[in-house]
């Protein structure tokens, strides 16, 4: 039986394959079935896809959803204090920024910026603005010194290179007249 190719249990009579070597991997190594670098979906998840967990994770608690409030809610009517700040932290939304109605001078130059941050003092000072709101105006006001300082700095930066250049002009010309 040795000669025809089957297994020596004669229960089993298949006949004896070689184990099949898997090709080795080129890609990204052991562990890494892809290419450093390279995903098996280079495209990404789809916009808007959401983490499985998370939506098992919404659906029991919308199914719970009626109970919890209720006992949130009798917990702050029983006296609990913390449970009334969360109540109230969900009804009332937190304050943002609002509009400020405040006239801030013109600013076309340097000599302005004075007179701008004269009116936000004294805004501040009559109540008509918060010390946040001033601050906030402020660096807006800074802002402004910068912007005015580079583009006064690129006009002298321009006056300099064009008076370079003018010089750097005129020894030639005048070398060029000295030869007849």
């Amino acid at each position: 039986m040795d000669g025809d190719g089957l297994a020596a249990n004669p229960l089993q009579m298949q006949p004896e394959v070689p184990p099949r070597r898997r090709p080795k991997r080129r890609q990204g190594g052991s562990g890494r079935p892809f290419p450093k670098g390279m995903s098996g979906n280079p495209m990404g998840k789809r916009p808007g896809t959401r983490n499985r967990a998370t939506i098992i994770a919404e659906e029991m608690l919308d199914s719970a959803t009626r109970p919890l409030l209720r006992g949130a809610i009798d917990d702050a009517q029983g006296g609990d204090g913390v449970m009334k700040r969360f109540c109230i932290s969900r009804i009332l939304p937190p304050r943002r920024d609002r509009p400020v109605r405040f006239a801030l001078p013109r600013i076309k130059s340097a000599a302005d910026l004075n007179t701008a941050l004269e009116a936000v003092t004294a805004a501040v000072a009559n109540g008509e603005l918060t010390i946040r709101a001033a601050w906030e105006f402020s660096q807006t006001i800074d802002n402004f010194v910068r912007v005015i300082d580079a583009s006064e700095f690129a006009r002298q930066l321009e006056r300099l290179e064009a008076a370079a250049a003018r010089l750097t002009a005129q020894p030639r010309e005048s070398d060029d007249a000295d030869e007849p």
